[in-house]
């Protein structure tokens, strides 16, 4: 039903006067009446008996007006929430980031709540392979993830993210002067590796293969695990080493210790990643605090 004609009904309840309500509502009183008749021949019955007293609800008049004031108002709340969406004043943020976002996505998101605080933000932790399906589906609206990206998603680099060698705490000193050697890595091939699962880090596991076979390195992998996390409680439990982001020293255990890798294959791009196909004006009001991304 046409809102005008639900606020013209309630108005002219208000007031019990044709005079009245047209001046509220900024019309003349023949487009009210005009109006008022519209409404009742939708809803099939009289609403108004217009008498020497001005115009006073019938019954059944009675018993819509409470409803036609309910949904009036919230006709006028509903525009005025559009607004500020559109505007960048309200709204959710839908956001994805990994265990490399861990650092710079806090930061960002921090400052994007202090320009619009009435934005409600939503941050899930989520695997690099689960962002770009997200991002895709239009489920998310930014990702912190692996550079580069393929069409239609778009990429802004953050910070270059580099591979170490995470070791528990007591082998540090025995592994780390062959390991710190560049172009040296054969101490490597004899360790016991812990891997992430490829399907749970994708893009961490073609990194370390590229890296492993520009190498010539063949360790032997003893363990799998199905997140970061247990990967470096593996590792401080002394069951073996790990190649992992240089950003996983922020959630890793007292008893981890890690040990920089240099040369080809141990460095790629962290961004920002969003669907170029979907307009959206939160997104945009985010990402144009990224010069890059303009």
């Amino acid at each position: 039903m046409d809102t005008r004609l639900l606020r013209a009904f309630v108005v002219l309840a208000d007031s019990g006067s044709y005079r009245e309500a047209a001046q509220k509502l900024f019309v003349t009183q023949p487009a009210l009446t005009k109006q008022i008749q519209m409404i009742e021949n939708e809803l099939g019955m009289q609403l108004f008996v217009r008498g020497r007293h001005g115009a006073q609800l019938t019954p059944g008049g009675e018993q819509l007006v409470g409803k036609a004031r309910f949904i009036v108002e919230q006709s006028v709340e509903f525009r005025h929430l559009a607004k500020n969406i559109a505007s960048g004043k309200e709204g959710n943020l839908f956001i994805g980031f990994g265990i490399a976002g861990i650092k710079v996505a806090p930061v960002l998101i921090a400052q994007f709540r202090q320009r619009y605080p009435r934005v409600h933000i939503n941050l899930e932790d989520m695997p690099s392979s689960v962002q770009t399906e997200e991002l895709l589906q239009g489920r998310i609206q930014i990702a912190f993830m692996r550079l580069p990206v393929k069409a239609p998603l778009k990429g802004v680099t953050l910070r270059t993210e580099s591979l170490v060698i995470a070791v528990k705490e007591d082998l540090y000193s025995h592994y780390v002067t062959s390991l710190r050697q560049q172009d040296n890595y054969r101490s490597l091939a004899e360790l016991p590796l812990l891997v992430l699962k490829s399907e749970r880090g994708p893009g961490l596991d073609k990194q370390v293969k590229r890296f492993l076979a520009f190498n010539q390195l063949e360790p032997e992998v003893v363990q799998e695990a199905r997140d970061i996390q247990t990967l470096m409680a593996l590792v401080a439990a002394g069951l073996g080493v790990a190649i992992v982001p240089e950003s996983t020293v922020n959630i890793s255990p007292e008893e981890v210790r890690m040990i920089p890798l240099n040369g080809p294959h141990t460095q790629w791009d962290l961004g920002v990643v969003w669907n170029s196909v979907y307009d959206d004006h939160l997104r945009d009001l985010f990402l144009s605090m990224l010069p890059a991304a303009s």
